[in-house]
This record gives C-alpha cells, structure tokens and sequence, in this order.
C-alpha cells in the first residue's frame, strides 16, 4: 500500500512540476528515484477505515479532484499524524494551490521523518522560493542536490534562487550543474543556458554570456517555447515580436522578464524598470520569472531609497 501510495502522490507533481516549464520527461526522471520504497519508513499496519481514506484520498488525487483529496490526507492525518503519503499529498495539494506556507510546514513535517528525501526538499524549497524567502529557499535546494546529486531540475531550481539572491556566480555554477545533470540523464531544458547568459552579463563576462548563448542558439528545440526568447538575445526578432509569440501567462511573465534584463544591460534602467514592474504585478506566479522580477524589482526601490537618503 505504501509504496503504490506513493507513486501516485508522486504522478500528481506532474502537474505541478509542468508548470515550472519542464518537459514530460524531465519530470518523470525528477520523480522517479524519489518514489521508491526506500525513501520512506517502514511500512505500518493501517485500519481498514485509513485504509479506505486514502484509497479514496488517492483517487480524487488521481483524477484532478485536489480539495477531495486534501480532505482524505487531512482525515488520515487526523489519525495517523506521521503517515508520509498523506503528509506528502497535503504538501502538494497545498502548494498547487498556492498555499505556499501550509506547503512549506507539510514538507517540513516529511522531513522530520525523512531528512534525505530530495523531493521533500525540493517541494520545500519551491515553497520558500514562492514565499520569497530565498535564503530559506537556497538551504533547502541545497540539501535536495546533495540528497539527489544527477538531476538537473534540483540544480536549476537552486540556479533561480541563487540568482534571485544576486549571487550571480554562484547561480552560473548551479546552472552549469544543471545542464550536466540534465545531459547525464537524457532530459533537457535550456533555461539554465538562459540563467548562465545574464548572470554572465551581471558580472562583466562577456566572452562566457556570448559562449551561452551560442549554446543555447545551437541546442534549442526550434518550435518550443522559450525558442522566442532566444531568437530576441539573438537579435533575430524584436521584443513586439517576442511578445506577439505568446500564447499564455506564463510566456508573457517570461517575455517581459528577459525583455527587462536585456534592457538592465543595455542602460535602460527605465523601460527595463516597465517590463520588469509589468511581470512582478500582472504576471504568472507559476514560474520562476515572476519571483525574479519581483526581487529586482525590490532591488532597485532599495537602491533608489538608499539614493534618495545619501542626498
């Protein structure tokens, strides 16, 4: 029961997993090795009505029904408070729903039991990092690369908040790893290639950033988004037309945020400072553009108060 228990809760990251712009199969291989048995306590008895719940639990899980579900987890919890599929369901649930702290305490309450779970950590690192406590979301992605050290989204998720920190170098080290990771295991995402190229401009190294991007010219899957993205830092297309290429939010959130960054380094601080402003206000919460922008968007009121001070 267990184990079937948890790799149902683990098909439902799917979902959740898609919406941080990841192919189908780099998520499978993210939840693959996290859902074996190993990964989690010794099975024990349940009663037939726990039983019942989470079988119940899993189905609503297992057919979109989250508020259902949520509500079979939060019944086995009741009863059995350190059950882990049930923990792990409420955790996911919650963050789906952009419950983010009741995510970030589920996750902690799986890692009490289980302090290797890379997913566990993962989850709660996403949690952080969408609460925009970064130094909380760093440690966390931190702990889930070490627990799970070949694969690539660990790594590009700590690539993001690194770079939300401002600690470009350390972002461009994480993104390096990522697409290591991402090669070793057949997967594929060119964001970190997208990570190291402005982190390389925010620290003066062109030779790198250029050297990214003709990577990411070179290995972009053509009729992909964020193949606009692309064609723009390449100057193939203008930002009109990388924004005409939209089809949803999320790519919209995306445009705008490297339209943004793009301006920073070419000196325009004020149509930077619109797009970037458009993204943190109006954009889609589901990818790691949106925090990005609303850090730097905080960054440069911080800066400019500061500015105003020293007056």
């Amino acid at each position: 029961m267990i184990v079937d228990s948890e790799r149902i809760v683990c098909k439902y990251l799917l979902r959740l997993f898609f919406r941080h712009s990841l192919s189908i199969l780099t998520i499978l291989l993210v939840l693959l090795q996290p859902c074996e048995a190993e990964q989690f306590a010794a099975p024990v008895p349940l009663s037939e009505e726990i039983e019942l719940l989470m079988t119940e639990a899993l189905q609503h899980l297992d057919d979109g029904e989250a508020d259902a579900a949520l509500l079979g987890f939060k019944q086995v919890i009741a009863q059995e408070q350190q059950y882990l599929p049930a923990l792990l369901g409420a955790a996911m649930v919650y963050a789906d729903q952009e419950q983010h702290a009741l995510a970030f305490e589920f996750y902690d309450q799986v890692l009490v039991q289980q302090p290797q779970h890379a997913m566990a950590w993962n989850g709660r690192g996403l949690a952080a990092f969408n609460l925009e406590r970064m130094d909380e979301a760093i440690i966390s992605f931190e702990r889930s690369v070490a627990d799970e050290p070949v694969n690539g989204f660990l790594y590009e998720a700590l690539a993001w908040a690194q770079m939300c920190a401002r600690d470009a170098a350390s972002a461009i080290q994480s993104a390096k790893e990522s697409l290591l990771m991402y090669s070793q295991t057949d997967a594929d995402s060119i964001y970190p290639t997208l990570i190291i190229y402005f982190c390389s401009l925010e620290l003066n190294d062109l030779k790198n950033a250029q050297r990214a991007l003709r990577y990411a010219v070179k290995n972009h899957q053509p009729k992909q988004w964020p193949a606009p993205v692309i064609y723009y830092l390449n100057d193939s297309i203008d930002s009109r037309e990388l924004l005409s290429c939209v089809v949803n939010s999320a790519e919209e959130t995306e445009a705008h945020v490297y339209i943004g960054l793009r301006l920073m380094h070419e000196n325009e601080p004020e149509q930077a400072h619109r797009h970037l402003q458009w993204a943190a206000e109006h954009g889609d919460p589901a990818v790691f553009e949106y925090s990005l922008a609303r850090s730097l968007v905080k960054f440069s009121a911080s800066i400019l108060t500061t500015q105003i001070q020293t007056r």
